[in-house]
């Protein structure tokens, strides 16, 4: 085991700092070397361009040993590993390429959502995610199922299990924490608190129509909607924000550092099995799954949302897709979804649907451990591996 091993770890804004803060405090407890450089900001930033946004975390003296010009700083030494939550696009691609070229460095991703169940989109997110294999040396996975899912997708990459570190301490919220949001929300202590969870994709109109009317037949609770990263500030559902909110009587939490407080405060938690859901099994709250009601179960086996142009969900952007494979006919991009892929899932997919009444099960399926310790696994595995 190295314990005298270099360490970077970089994160571009709070979503992916909750994948990452219980793996910079294991760094810390074990002695590692540490350089963390981190933001707390909801809207993704960039050091290059907003480094302000940033805070350095260090415990070692801090030399000029060699620069960094993806981070635009001097680090202390020259890293061993760099771990991230994301690779496909900057600033994360950016770093990992300057750190594999010029540092010859180690590079370990937290995978940040468990990818439960698998559609046409995540396939074609999965080949996508192929492209940048060679230059990660690990993928820190969550549990076995969700491995399995992965590679039926076609993933080819090396993934590690650990269990995910995002559950390590964020559910641990202090009482003061609890209180000021208490108070920054107006929430009312003779009410029922209900969270709402977002979907961004085909979905997104039926499940708010269900969410809507949910809170006429149920007028007397108060309602949190937690949006999908970075929607608030998307384009395309500005105008479910502003200048009013799209569901009546329900506030949503734009601040990322909100949400893990107000997981807490909320008793019963409602939307569609995702990986979010994972957080809410955990905290033992009352969980409303309206993935049947939308028939979820059966349109995952549909294709034809990849297809689509300008569609309801982030998924139906034909352009993009085509874009991203440089492809020039629809043929090719068909040719990435046999039938038996479809059949496949159908069959993976039903572990899920067959257990939305099992919370036991569906926590196992989540994650191998649940038992707050993944960022130990992954300290460890990096201690071994070098």
């Amino acid at each position: 085991k190295r314990f005298n091993m270099n360490v970077v770890i970089f994160a571009s804004d709070a979503k992916a700092l909750s994948s990452l803060n219980s793996i910079i405090q294991e760094a810390g407890k074990q002695g590692i070397r540490l350089f963390a450089m981190i933001t707390q900001s909801t809207q993704l930033k960039h050091p290059k361009f907003q480094q302000n946004h940033f805070q350095i975390l260090c415990n070692v003296e801090r030399k000029k040993v060699v620069w960094s010009d993806s981070l635009n700083v001097d680090l202390p030494f020259k890293p061993d590993w760099l771990i991230v939550n994301r690779e496909r696009w900057d600033p994360e691609l950016g770093i990992i390429n300057e750190f594999k070229q010029k540092f010859n460095c180690k590079i370990g991703l937290v995978e940040p959502n468990a990818s439960l169940l698998n559609n046409a989109e995540t396939r074609l997110e999965t080949y996508s995610k192929n492209r940048f294999i060679n230059l990660i040396d690990v993928f820190f996975d969550h549990s076995n199922f969700a491995s399995k899912q992965r590679r039926l997708a076609g993933f080819t990459g090396n993934l590690k299990v650990v269990g995910n570190p995002k559950y390590d301490l964020n559910t641990k919220v202090g009482d003061g924490v609890l209180n000021q949001l208490k108070q920054h929300y107006n929430v009312d202590p003779n009410k029922k608190q209900v969270l709402l969870f977002s979907l961004v994709n085909g979905h997104r109109q039926n499940i708010n129509q269900l969410f809507k009317d949910y809170i006429k037949s149920n007028p007397d609770n108060q309602y949190f909607y937690k949006p999908y990263p970075g929607e608030p500030f998307d384009p395309k559902f500005n105008s479910d924000f502003n200048p009013t909110f799209v569901l009546p009587n329900c506030t949503p939490i734009i601040d990322e550092n909100h949400i893990w407080g107000m997981f807490e405060i909320c008793d019963t938690h409602i939307g569609s099995m995702s990986s979010i859901i994972h957080a809410t099994l955990l905290a033992k709250k009352e969980y409303i799954d309206f993935s049947k009601q939308l028939n979820i179960d059966k349109k995952y086996l549909d294709i034809s949302g990849v297809f689509q142009e300008r569609g309801p969900g982030l998924e139906n952007n034909l352009a993009m897709w085509m874009r991203s494979f440089n492809f020039k006919d629809v043929s090719e991009l068909k040719a990435l979804l046999p039938d038996e892929y479809i059949e496949g899932i159908r069959e993976s997919n039903n572990q899920v649907w067959n257990n939305l009444d099992n919370p036991e099960k569906l926590l196992t399926l989540f994650d191998d451990h649940n038992d707050g310790q993944a960022s130990k696994r992954i300290i460890n595995y990096i201690q071994n591996e070098l």
